[in-house]
């Protein structure tokens, strides 16, 4: 969750699509998203506001955000972009120990959440892909988990996922046509200064995946699914990897998150204000009655990550369609519509011959558009 884009699009915000209510029952509430985990690392707490149907995300920005456990050890978390606060040491959340929340805002409001503490340990014990048909009779791939708890009190689980897979081209040039002179109109073809052809996209998750072993005879979660991935989806063209987390959750958490998934029917959370406040377990030190929306929590994390190919599971299928639709265009060297073209950044170059280019959308020649070019550090072949 590093990447502002998927940030913004945190569990407790972008599990749904915005709902249109009336302007009339709008009201601009923080929104907090704060899971503290066992693993090792930067730790990051995301704020944000409410937002009109017709408006932008708001970023909380020049917010004061500090965790403080029962030992009275302080860490400081940092924005590093807007909405964004990053602890400043690395550390994982401790068995035994609890943490509470202290949030100020720029105008002087401040929440407070906890004392939280883990309340169990699990294991993410598989993670597996198999052809499936979903419920609307589309074939395609399930992606499902195996996990238990360790202990009696880890009973609820919430997982989430980011899953990467690679963009190849479907054209191919080691050339780029660049503009040297407008008037006369000339081009000049240049040999490309990076790679375009293989990229690798990533994805997070933002649905709400909760479920629980209470009724269960033991902590067993055997075959949830995490995702369906259709067999026509582009993201399965070539080869594609998935990380898995489970959390093991608290009761209060664990509730939120069932009412969240309850009030997504509505198609909405937090783009309005709507019937039925979903309450979490922050909230205002001053003004009582001042709403927050979002959970802070302390979680165990488990987790595991796959990789597979297409031909694993469709060997003889057609690939699914690029990302766009792609028609390439041969056009005289001197078209002024070629040049509008080139300047705009649009197209790019996939061939030349004497007296023309021709040129193809950027998007079906130039994977960058859709992910980056350097190749993963768990990247495996």
């Amino acid at each position: 969750m590093a990447q502002l884009g998927i940030a913004i699009n945190l569990l407790l915000l972008g599990c749904t699509e915005p709902f249109v209510a009336p302007d009339l029952d709008f009201q601009e509430i923080l929104v907090i998203d704060a899971i503290i985990t066992t693993e090792l690392k930067t730790q990051e707490i995301f704020l944000s506001r409410t937002f009109a149907s017709d408006e932008e995300l708001k970023f909380e920005s020049n917010a004061n955000v500090r965790l403080i456990d029962d030992s009275g050890n302080e860490i400081i978390f940092e924005e590093t972009e807007p909405g964004r606060y990053v602890s400043q040491v690395e550390f994982g959340a401790l068995p035994n120990r609890s943490y509470s929340l202290r949030i100020t805002t720029e105008n002087g409001s401040s929440f407070s959440a906890g004392p939280s503490q883990i309340v169990g340990d699990g294991i993410l014990e598989e993670v597996s892909a198999s052809v499936s048909t979903n419920q609307n009779g589309t074939e395609g791939l399930s992606i499902e988990v195996n996990g238990r708890g360790i202990d009696d009190n880890a009973s609820s689980f919430r997982y989430d996922y980011v899953e990467t897979y690679e963009v190849i081209s479907p054209f191919f040039s080691n050339s780029d046509l660049v503009i040297v002179s407008e008037n006369p109109i000339v081009f000049d073809v240049v040999p490309k200064t990076r790679q375009e052809q293989t990229c690798y996209r990533t994805v997070s998750s933002n649905d709400i995946l909760i479920t629980s072993s209470e009724s269960l005879n033991s902590n067993q979660i055997e075959k949830f699914e995490v995702k369906f991935i259709p067999k026509n989806d582009f993201a399965i063209s070539h080869r594609y990897s998935v990380l898995v987390n489970q959390y093991v959750q608290s009761p209060v958490v664990q509730s939120f998150y069932e009412d969240l998934k309850e009030f997504s029917s509505l198609t909405t959370l937090f783009a309005q204000t709507q019937p039925g406040f979903v309450r979490g377990n922050i909230e205002a030190d001053e003004n009582v009655s001042e709403r927050v929306l979002g959970v802070f929590e302390v979680a165990s994390v488990s987790s595991q990550r796959i990789f597979f190919n297409r031909s694993d599971f469709f060997p003889e299928d057609p690939l699914p369609d690029h990302i766009i639709e792609c028609n390439s265009v041969e056009l005289p060297s001197n078209s002024a519509f070629l040049f509008r073209l080139i300047d705009a950044g649009t197209h790019k170059l996939v061939g030349e011959d004497i007296g023309s280019f021709t040129v193809v959308e950027r998007g079906c020649v130039d994977c960058t558009v859709y992910g980056t070019n350097i190749r993963p550090d768990f990247w495996v072949d």
